[in-house]
């Protein structure tokens, strides 16, 4: 018997999809399981027949009775993963899908996909979510599977020599401004930096940089310097679930908090209550308050934090709640 894990090539190497999962493929293998490259591609340039042949090819190396660990999705379309799924069952492979999204519930325009995810969901003989509230909702849309475990947080592996955070009152924003509306306008006291090359500051934005899009090495190394991590919500935009954010996890807040530094996020984040419980940084309903929750922080209650933070961001650069979770997935498929 062995152990594989599936691993998305072919996307922008900046795309978090391929960033996260390459990260869990590096910490898997060092728990033995051995890589299924899959390449992102165009299914409607395959037929049926080739579509097929090229599945083959992917699990040429997984032999019947093996476990697999599937990284969903490979975001090649439904019709992909389940033929890949119907083919795991069809050679006895335990498959233990680990829900990196929920396509159906990203963008309301895509919910009419929820059945097919849901038959490759309930294939699975142990499910990885990534909150409490998503295995809610996934039993609410009709999961039958037993066996579920729950993520709660991103690693974010590295060997880096990063900085001792310093107090200073500055926000640091990554991600593309296009996407955060509300940031566009950003007009706070607090100076605002913001890490994208998409998007453009308002007329009326003020104590706003853009300063653009850096590698995770030299992300890490900048906001390891000091200062504060910002995540927002995007329920601005056209499309978008309003509610996914509550039910999803964010892999902003891994970067900040294995930076070293305090992590500031909305309420509706589905691990808000853990961060805030832990010390790793502090809820807020508006921008407004963002900025009064930095502007009334003093140098020893920010020292006292960012301590408290680097014992955490250790888990985080090790990749300990990856191990942990799959160690745990394999133990749940040799329990009742």
């Amino acid at each position: 018997m062995k152990l594989h894990l599936t691993n998305l090539y072919g996307m922008a190497g900046d795309s978090t999809v391929i960033l996260a999962q390459n990260a869990v493929q590096k910490i898997a293998s060092q728990l033995g399981f051995r890589e299924v490259g899959i390449y992102f591609y165009n299914i409607a340039s395959d037929s049926p027949s080739e579509m097929n042949k090229r599945l083959d090819g992917i699990m040429a190396s997984i032999s019947i009775g093996d476990i697999l660990v599937f990284q969903s999705p490979t975001w090649n379309g439904f019709e992909f993963d389940r033929l890949f799924f119907d083919k795991l069952k069809d050679m006895q492979v335990k498959i233990i899908c680990f829900i990196h999204d929920v396509v159906p519930l990203m963008f309301d325009s895509n919910y009419y996909l929820m059945k097919d995810y849901m038959y490759m969901y309930n294939l699975s003989d142990v499910l990885i979510v990534p909150s409490g509230q998503m295995k809610e909702r996934l039993i609410e849309e009709g999961l039958t599977t037993k066996k579920i475990l729950i993520q709660g947080m991103w690693d974010h592996p590295h060997d880096l020599s990063l900085y001792t955070p310093s107090f200073k009152k500055e926000i640091f924003f990554a991600g593309s401004l296009e996407r955060f509306p509300d940031l566009q306008n950003w007009s706070q006291d607090t100076p605002l930096r913001v890490f994208s090359n998409k998007g453009e500051a308002s007329s009326n934005a003020r104590n706003l940089s853009i300063v653009g899009w850096k590698k995770d090495e030299e992300l890490l190394l900048e906001l390891s310097k000091g200062g504060f991590g910002l995540v927002w919500g995007t329920h601005q935009n056209d499309g978008e679930s309003n509610q996914y954010y509550t039910l999803n996890i964010s892999h902003k807040v891994s970067t900040y908090l294995t930076a070293g530094i305090p992590v500031i996020v909305p309420n509706s984040l589905s691990t808000a209550k853990f961060i805030v419980d832990q010390g790793l940084g502090f809820m807020a309903d508006s921008l407004e308050e963002v900025h009064e929750i930095v502007d009334k922080m003093n140098v020893e209650k920010y020292q006292e934090m960012t301590n408290r933070i680097k014992t955490f961001s250790y888990l985080l650069k090790e990749g300990y709640f990856t191990k942990k979770l799959l160690v745990d997935a394999i133990y749940h498929l040799g329990i009742d």
